[in-house]
């Protein structure tokens, strides 16, 4: 059996590298690292000690990430601190699709700009 240690990175397919680039680290906050590739462009990311990788797609997809995939997203631990201007930033940039409320905390869920499919979750403190 193999037993991996740890995510090497998380990718994540986009449209247009620029835009996306520019969604990730203006609106989500994570670090730029720098951009590699040629014709094909990836985009090396930092949130907290993990690795985001943006990877530009050979040709752009028009999709219904929702429809497409369900329920599958990518999804980013947030400080319960900025719940309410998270929530007031993706509605403002009409991204927001809808909220939970669970036991584990609260989760809005949103689209990026490339149309897809993210979860910001803030843990509920843990009380004992």
């Amino acid at each position: 059996m193999l037993k991996p240690q740890k995510v090497y990175h998380m990718g994540i397919p986009v449209n247009d590298i620029d835009r996306a680039q520019a969604f990730y680290t203006q609106v989500l906050g994570l670090e730029f690292k720098d951009r590699v590739g040629g014709k094909l462009k990836i985009d090396r990311l930092k949130c907290g000690p993990d690795d985001v990788v943006l990877f530009q797609r050979p040709q752009p997809l028009q999709r219904d990430s929702i429809t497409e995939d369900g329920v599958t997203h990518q999804a980013f631990e947030m400080n319960l601190s900025l719940y309410d201007e998270a929530l007031r930033t993706v509605k403002e940039k009409g991204l927001f699709l809808n909220i939970e409320d669970r036991e584990s905390g609260k989760t809005i869920y949103l689209l990026d700009t490339e149309g897809n499919h993210l979860e910001l979750h803030f843990a509920t403190p843990h009380r004992g």
